[in-house]
């Protein structure tokens, strides 16, 4: 596991690991590094420490020596010329007529390397103006756009709480801020109120919004019916600050409770519920302890009092023993009240309708089909009684189909020639119109 040390170049920016190569580093020192932009001056943020070889992104780059006061003037040299470097490049700016708004210069330690800021709405074509400013400035020139959140960073401010923006101060990256968040913090949901400097949702939201989740989680919610010390009550309202409730009881008075409070009132009616249940105070103890015997019209079961002389003999009475059949008769026995239960259960088979007397022309024997048989199942008696009465319904005489004429002949070859091409005729005449 490799030895590093923690290097920041800026107040509020990220900490990234260099190796220290066995120099006497404290933090807060000033050191020059070694990074892929050239030589940077930075400050030690944290000692010496051992991570894992997973934990390092990148290469490792070693610190080159500690920062001397020369060092220093030299950087403060240069910062003093990043305002005429800005004024310059917003006059190239101008002539160029680019869409840019430029925010800050910066040079690097050796002053090898000129960087300007710069925000826009879209993506800016600025090929034409580095050439521009390298030849002014004679140096390398590189162009950086950034959003509105990065741009309260280089500035700094003052945000509405009153105190220096933390974006600026110690805040090293960008929390994810959603306005859940301050629904979460019961916040009322106006822009103004809500935003910073940059017009984003504040980065602060995020750093309570665990503790308020938890805070939540142990207080009852609007709505709940609890147990107070002066008696049950709604909640009404929720403060997650105080972590208390207010609760309005049942004569309309409201009192503020803690969690805790709840808890304990909670737990203490619960103990004495359980100890009057255990002693029998409760109703509900003294119907299990005791069983009453229900007297003359209780609960509508017993209207009238039983004679005790025919409770007695109900109670000295002994019923004679049962005869032991043998299993066969038993079996028949069994079969025969069987058999009567099923006759009875079957509907009597309603009476015939006598036959219609037959027509003067028809046998008088009648239709051996309009007899009824009495067999079968239920069903096939009742298709067979359907049929029977279709058939004594019917007629007995059949009519006589009614005679065909005769089919037409023709009576010479001319005329059934003429019959076949009469059809043909016609289509011809259509088709000599429609062609005309």
């Amino acid at each position: 596991m490799p030895t590093v040390i923690g290097i920041r170049f800026k107040d509020s920016g990220k900490t990234y690991h260099f190796d220290p190569r066995n120099l006497p580093l404290q933090r807060g020192d000033w050191v020059i590094v070694e990074t892929v932009r050239g030589p940077e001056l930075g400050r030690v943020a944290t000692g010496l420490i051992d991570l894992a070889d997973d934990q390092i992104i990148g290469e490792l780059k070693p610190v080159l020596r500690r920062a001397t006061q020369a060092d220093l003037d030299h950087l403060h040299q240069l910062q003093q010329r990043e305002p005429e470097a800005l004024q310059i490049c917003a006059e190239k700016i101008a002539a160029h007529q680019l869409p840019m708004r430029l925010v800050k210069a910066e040079y690097n330690f050796d002053g090898s390397r000129l960087t300007f800021y710069f925000t826009a709405e879209k993506r800016v074509d600025f090929r034409a103006l580095v050439r521009d400013l390298a030849r002014t400035f004679r140096t390398r020139i590189e162009l950086r756009q950034i959003g509105p959140r990065d741009e309260a960073k280089l500035l700094g401010g003052i945000g509405p709480c009153g105190r220096l923006l933390c974006c600026a101060t110690f805040l090293p990256d960008f929390a994810r801020v959603s306005i859940k968040m301050a629904k979460d913090q019961d916040l009322p949901l106006n822009p103004s109120k809500i935003s910073g400097v940059c017009g984003r949702l504040l980065c602060c939201l995020s750093y309570e919004h665990e503790q308020y989740l938890q805070i939540k989680a142990e207080l009852p919610q609007r709505g709940d019916w609890v147990q107070t010390r002066e008696g049950p009550g709604e909640v009404v309202a929720v403060n997650v600050v105080k972590e208390n409730v207010t609760v309005e009881l049942y004569n309309g008075n409201t009192i503020e409770c803690a969690a805790q409070e709840i808890l304990e009132v909670r737990k203490r009616v619960a103990a004495e519920a359980q100890a009057r249940n255990a002693a029998g105070i409760t109703p509900v103890a003294q119907m299990r302890g005791t069983s009453q015997p229900l007297g003359a019209g209780e609960d509508g079961l017993l209207d009238e009092e039983l004679d005790p002389e025919a409770l007695a003999t109900l109670e000295h009475d002994e019923t004679p023993p049962r005869r032991s059949v043998p299993p066969r008769a038993d079996a028949a026995l069994g079969d025969t009240l069987g058999r009567r239960a099923a006759a009875a259960k079957q509907p009597a088979a309603p009476r015939r309708a006598s036959a219609p007397p037959p027509p003067e022309h028809a046998p008088s024997d009648p239709p051996a089909a309009a007899t009824v048989e009495t067999g079968g199942t239920r069903s096939q008696r009742r298709r067979r009684r359907k049929k029977a009465k279709r058939q004594a319904a019917a007629p007995t005489h059949q009519a006589q189909p009614p005679a065909q004429p005769p089919a037409a002949t023709p009576s010479s070859p001319e005329q059934g020639s003429s019959a076949g091409t009469a059809p043909r005729r016609r289509r011809q005449r259509r088709r000599g119109h429609q062609q005309g």
